[in-house]
C-alpha cells in the first residue's frame, strides 16, 4: 500500500474508533439438537468509505499499524455493551481474537474480565474466536495468553477451519474448546462427498480432543439436513438468520423447521405392513447417513413401534434367506425376540 494511501486509512481507521462509528450485528449460532441458539458471533460492521471494503481489511491494517489492540478492545467493548440486555444466561457472546494482538507495544490482558464487571454477562458465557490472518509465528507466547484467560472462565474456539492459516498445527497447539468449520466445507456438503469425508475427519479429531465441531455458513435446506445426518449439533448460516442488531430470536416457525430436520434424520425410515424385502434392501443400499443413533418407526393401523436401526441391519442380516417372505410378519416377531424380558 502507496504511503499516502496508508496514512489516508490509518487517519479514517482512527476516525471510526473516536467517533463511535464502528457497530456491531450478531448471528446466532443454533443447538439443533436443544432447538435453541446457543449462541451469538459479534461481527463488526461499518459505514461505507473509501479505505476498507471488510472487516477483514480493516484488521489487517490495525494489525500493520500497530493499532490492532485499541481496534479489539474497541470492537469486544462495543460488542459486550450491545449484547448485554439481550444474552441470556445459557447463552455465549463469541468475539474475534487476533492472535498477532499481543505483539502490539500496548497490548495488556485483562481488559475483557474488566468490562464484563457491571454486566449480567460472565466469563464463562465468553468465547474467543481465533481469526488468523497470518500464520502463528509464536505458540508458546499465545498458549500462555490462551491460558491466561483459560484460568479466567474463557473458552477458546479456532475459526475458518479448513481454509486459510487454521492449520492442523494451530488445533493441537492450542486445544481449542470448538472447530469452526469454513463455509467453504459446508457449501453443497449433500452432494460432495469429498467434503463430508474432510468433515467427518474434523469430527473425529474434534472428538478425541474434547472440540465441539461448528459448521459455518449453512444456507441450504439440503446442507442443514446433511449435517443434521452427520450428527453435528451446532449449526450457523443465512439459513437461520443473517447477522443483525438487535440478535435475533429462533422464531416458532423455524423452531418446527429445526424439529422436522432432526426427526427426519433421526428416524429416516418408516415401515408399513405393505412394505417388502426388496423395498428395505434397496432402502438400506442407498442410505448413507449414520446408525448409531437413528430409529426406523413401524407402522400400521393397529401397530405403531420404534426400533433402532442397527437392530433393522440385524433382522436383515439374520433373516436374508427368506427375502421372498413378507417382511412385517417376520418383523413383529423379531421385535418380540429380541425385546428385554420384564
Amino acid at each position: 500500500m502507496p504511503v499516502a494511501k496508508e496514512n489516508y486509512s490509518k487517519q479514517e481507521l482512527s476516525s471510526l474508533i473516536q467517533n463511535n462509528h464502528l457497530f456491531t450485528h450478531f448471528q446466532p449460532i443454533v443447538n439443533i439438537t436443544e432447538e435453541r441458539i446457543q449462541g451469538f458471533e459479534a461481527l463488526t460492521r461499518f459505514p461505507m468509505n473509501d479505505s476498507f471494503k471488510s472487516p477483514i481489511e480493516l484488521f489487517q491494517l490495525a494489525d500493520s499499524t500497530g493499532s490492532l489492540f485499541q481496534l479489539e478492545k474497541h470492537t469486544r467493548k462495543l460488542a459486550i455493551d450491545r449484547i448485554s440486555p439481550y444474552l441470556q444466561s445459557h447463552q455465549q457472546l463469541w468475539v474475534n481474537l487476533t492472535p498477532t494482538v499481543i505483539h502490539d507495544r500496548h497490548f495488556t490482558p485483562g481488559f475483557t474480565h474488566s468490562i464484563l464487571e457491571g454486566t449480567n454477562i460472565s466469563p464463562e458465557q465468553i468465547v474467543f474466536e481465533i481469526t488468523e490472518h497470518s500464520a502463528i509465528k509464536n505458540f508458546s507466547s499465545f498458549k500462555r495468553l490462551l491460558n491466561h484467560y483459560r484460568k479466567q472462565g474463557f473458552k477458546i474456539a479456532i475459526d475458518d477451519v479448513g481454509a486459510g492459516y487454521s492449520s492442523l498445527q494451530t488445533i493441537s497447539e492450542l486445544k481449542p474448546e470448538y472447530l469452526k468449520v469454513d463455509r467453504s466445507l459446508i457449501s453443497d456438503i449433500h452432494v460432495e462427498s469429498e467434503k463430508q469425508c474432510m468433515v467427518e475427519a474434523l469430527q473425529q479429531i474434534g472428538t478425541k480432543m474434547g472440540a465441539e465441531i461448528v459448521a459455518e455458513g449453512v444456507e441450504k435446506d439440503e446442507e442443514c439436513l446433511q449435517l443434521i445426518h452427520m450428527g453435528i449439533e451446532l449449526l450457523q448460516g443465512y439459513y437461520f438468520a443473517k447477522p443483525g442488531y438487535p440478535p435475533q430470536s429462533l422464531g416458532s416457525k423455524t423452531t418446527r423447521r429445526l424439529r422436522n430436520k432432526y426427526n427426519e434424520s433421526r428416524f429416516p425410515l418408516t415401515i408399513y405392513e405393505e412394505t417388502t424385502f426388496e423395498d428395505l434392501v434397496y432402502w438400506i443400499s442407498q442410505y448413507q447417513g449414520p446408525v448409531d443413533h437413528r430409529f426406523v418407526i413401524m407402522k400400521s393401523h393397529h401397530t405403531k413401534a420404534v426400533i433402532p436401526l442397527n437392530e433393522l441391519y440385524r433382522f436383515m442380516g439374520n433373516h436374508w434367506s427368506e427375502k421372498e417372505s413378507e417382511a412385517w410378519p417376520l418383523l413383529l416377531h423379531w421385535m418380540k425376540k429380541t425385546a428385554p424380558s420384564s
